[in-house]
């Protein structure tokens, strides 16, 4: 098998590819690194549109989960960029996943699969056909509930009980293939978005792990999604952020 991982260099998508690396390192020959936390900004454009769509206080809530955590976190924190390194993956850095020469990357490596994993691109017809099998997608919630960038944040704000994470199939839109396999994850009293993330990160690069060991390539069947019209949950609003901190919930 070979496989190709999509993804941001954070805590989360190295808790979801660490258990594929932990049982089989040979199978990953390729890692792709999203230099774009925000798909088609750049750095200092993803701050800007996060501060006008989101506010202050949800940018500074999110450097903290995502860099302050990162420097000064008590507990060992493996990232894509880590674990490819550690395991003598290649790497290869992308500002856009349907640009010619991240394509041209894909295919020089010519995977069985390439799996997203908190990957912040939009994943295009080309790019998804460069995997012989398929490409694939780990979410962090039970779909087709909760699609979209911030699952988490609002399983919290709607007061849900549990969440979930789902491996399934890439299509066009975000997050509406074939569902391969999926689990879920209670909600506990005192959950922060941090912590249901690294929970459903774990269970969800466990469940993904065991799938991996289990399938048969050559016959991969998937379960449509029911039909409906589902929500996509994107940035919250400097609203959605009001709301959340006057119920008591933290990021």
């Amino acid at each position: 098998m070979r496989i190709v991982f999509l993804a941001v260099d954070d805590e989360f998508a190295g808790r979801m590819q660490s258990y594929v690396y932990e049982k089989h390192p040979e199978w990953v020959v390729g890692s792709v690194i999203s230099t774009r936390p925000i798909y088609k900004k750049t750095k200092i454009g993803g701050l800007l549109f996060l501060l006008k769509n989101s506010g202050f206080v949800y940018l500074c809530e999110m450097i903290k989960m995502k860099i302050v955590r990162k420097m000064f976190g008590r507990d060992r924190i493996e990232t894509p960029e880590k674990l490819a390194k550690a395991n003598h993956v290649d790497i290869y850095y992308s500002s856009n996943i349907n640009d010619s020469q991240s394509l041209a990357q894909l295919a020089a490596w010519a995977p069985d699969l390439i799996i997203s994993t908190n990957f912040s691109h939009y994943i295009g017809d080309r790019a998804r056909r460069s995997a012989r099998v398929g490409t694939w997608n780990l979410h962090k919630s039970f779909l087709p509930h909760y699609r979209g960038m911030a699952p988490s944040f609002y399983a919290l704000l709607n007061g849900e009980k549990k969440v979930g994470a789902t491996l399934h199939q890439v299509a066009k839109g975000f997050d509406t293939g074939d569902i391969l396999c999926q689990i879920e994850v209670p909600i506990c009293d005192g959950d922060s978005v941090a912590l249901l993330n690294r929970k459903t990160s774990d269970l969800g690069g466990k469940m993904m792990a065991e799938y991996l060991e289990k399938i048969d390539l050559s016959d991969i069947r998937g379960t449509p999604q029911p039909e409906g019209r589902w929500p996509n949950y994107s940035y919250p609003t400097s609203l959605d952020i009001k709301v959340f901190r006057r119920m008591g919930c933290r990021f």
